[in-house]
Parts: structure tokens; sequence; C-alpha cells
């Protein structure tokens, strides 16, 4: 499969505000308040008509996972052994996990 490319209309305002927040979290330590921006400004992308791979891909998207990826202090490592950490509390189990200070 082919790669494309699409545009992020810029003088689309849900855009102009999606990508204004996504610039102000740049700053942000709050998971809640990240995450809870980031689903607004999906819905209202998606609203808007930026659906499927589009929504994926676009900037804000990336730029709100690349600070969640920041603030959980994400590497290959860590993901791997929280995949399977989940995998254990899904069956009941405790799970010990290491908590990085921000």
């Amino acid at each position: 499969m082919s790669n494309r490319t699409a545009v992020a209309n810029g003088a689309d305002p849900v855009q102009q505000q999606a990508d204004a927040d996504a610039n102000a979290v740049q700053d942000a330590c709050n998971l809640v308040a990240v995450v809870g921006c980031f689903h607004r400004h999906l819905l209202a992308l998606h609203r808007s008509g930026v659906c499927g791979d589009d929504l994926t891909n676009h900037p804000v998207s990336l730029s709100f996972v690349s600070k969640l990826n920041s603030l959980c202090r994400m590497t290959t490592d860590r993901e791997l052994a929280e995949l399977g950490a989940v995998d254990r509390i899904e069956r009941g189990e405790a799970v010990e996990y290491e908590v990085i200070p921000l």
C-alpha cells in the first residue's frame, strides 16, 4: 500500500483551536487534563469531517500522542512491560509498576 498525503486546513476554526491547544499542552503535566483536551479535539475534528487515517495522522493527533508519550516516560521496554502488566491485572493479579516522577 502506498502512502498518501492529506491537508490540515488552517482556515478551519475547529482545526485552529485544536492546533492552539495541542501547542498549549506541550507544557502541561496533568495527564487527565491532556487526555480530556485530546478527546474533545478528536471528537470536534471527527465531527468536522476529519476521520480515519486522516484523523490518526493529523498533526494535532500526533502532537497530543507525543505529549502523552512524554508524560508517561514511554520507551519500547516500558511499553512491553506495561502490556504484560495489563494482561495480569485483567486476570485479577496485583502488579507492581515503576513510578517515574515528572
